[in-house]
């Protein structure tokens, strides 16, 4: 009987998750008062503010008349600190709406231990129905951590971008990317909730389904209706962290075919699957009918190390950053591949077929 009572209350943890918006908030401490630098759509739907206001702005917006100045203070000390912390506090919607807020909140550091964001998961606690909650909220605190602690440890390389960026005008098109990347990371979140909604240990995740949709979320924005995409994901479950690197590699293969292998082009297809070989392991590949890769382009190969994008973006200061590629020159999308490819211990091979291009990706 009791392992049937924690059983239902584990459950009725993940169901007030699943019921609450969960918004993700990304925000810059290298830029005068911290903006914000990316906000998910739940944000929105929480807090009935629309992305464009939200970024470049401090978040405290979101503060008002019930506001508790003893809450804001902890948050100001928790950022002090840069460590992670948790903080319920009234915050208050676009139409002044109250609501309560709970807040917890990481610093993200780089690999040579500077601060360069801070990553925070909003979550609506009040107006829920009492009999989908817990006791206590204990559990269900704990659940957002580890959410939050998993997405974290894949933020940092695409956070390495914005702090790129951070003291630099940059192009419309570096900046989308910077998007579509976090974007990528917000597909990962939702998976994990449905993978600890669903009971799969949370070792693992649905690595199969968590790639079909990231290839439908940026095929989304491809505005060439014409251009097809095709998705054979099998059903195949990974530990946490491959499935995170193999979905943001496939955020860039995909990205890179519809930005680049039709041009001239209102139509073409682009295949995308994921499977186990007859030799074991696990293939990713994506397919395009497009125009092949230019002679010459030794794409990703080539591509500088992150930390050399690093170093000239702050060296090189003419004009606005373009962190994009060009003229043969892989950019920061290349360097991503590489060392996504690198640290998944993987083997990428990039094959021009006779109409298009094959990238496979071999993960024992």
């Amino acid at each position: 009987m009791d392992q049937v009572r924690q059983a239902d209350g584990e459950q009725a943890v993940t169901t007030a998750i699943r019921r609450s918006p969960l918004s993700m908030v990304l925000t810059n401490p290298r830029l005068d008062d911290n903006p914000i630098t990316y906000v998910n759509g739940a944000f929105e739907s929480l807090t009935l503010y629309s992305r464009e206001f939200a970024i470049g702005r401090n978040c405290r917006f979101l503060q008002g008349p019930q506001t508790d100045p003893a809450d804001l203070e902890k948050i100001r000390e928790g950022l002090r600190t840069e460590k992670e912390f948790e903080v319920t506090l009234t915050n208050h919607k676009a139409d002044g709406t109250a609501f309560r807020n709970q807040l917890l909140v990481a610093p993200i550091h780089g690999a040579d231990g500077e601060l360069n964001a801070f990553f925070g998961l909003q979550r609506r606690i009040e107006d829920e129905d009492p009999s989908q909650l817990p006791v206590s909220d204990d559990s269900s605190l704990e659940l957002l951590r580890e959410l939050q602690h998993r997405v974290k440890n894949h933020l940092a390389m695409i956070v390495s971008m914005i702090r790129i960026q951070a003291k630099r005008e940059v192009t419309a098109e570096s900046l989308k990317a910077i998007g579509r990347r976090i974007e990528a990371l917000s597909v990962l979140y939702d998976e994990l909730l449905n993978s600890s909604a669903s009971g799969t240990p949370d070792t693992d995740m649905a690595a199969g389904a968590y790639l079909s949709r990231i290839a439908s979320v940026i095929a989304s924005l491809e505005p060439r209706g014409a251009i097809r995409l095709n998705v054979d994901c099998d059903d195949i479950s990974l530990p946490v962290d491959q499935a995170a690197r193999l979905g943001l590699l496939l955020s860039e293969f995909v990205t890179n075919a519809f930005e680049h292998a039709f041009e001239g082009r209102t139509s073409g297809s682009v295949e995308v699957r994921f499977f186990r070989p007859e030799g074991g392991g696990v293939r990713l590949t994506v397919q395009d009918d497009g125009n092949g890769i230019p002679e010459g382009y030794n794409w990703p190969f080539g591509a500088p190390t992150i930390e050399a994008q690093h170093t000239r973006a702050e060296v090189h200061r003419n004009g606005p950053l373009d962190t994009t590629g060009h003229d043969h020159e892989p950019g920061v999308g290349g360097s991503i591949v590489a060392a996504l490819t690198d640290s998944l211990g993987a083997t990428l091979s990039v094959t021009n077929l006779s109409q298009g291009t094959l990238l496979t990706v071999d993960l024992t």
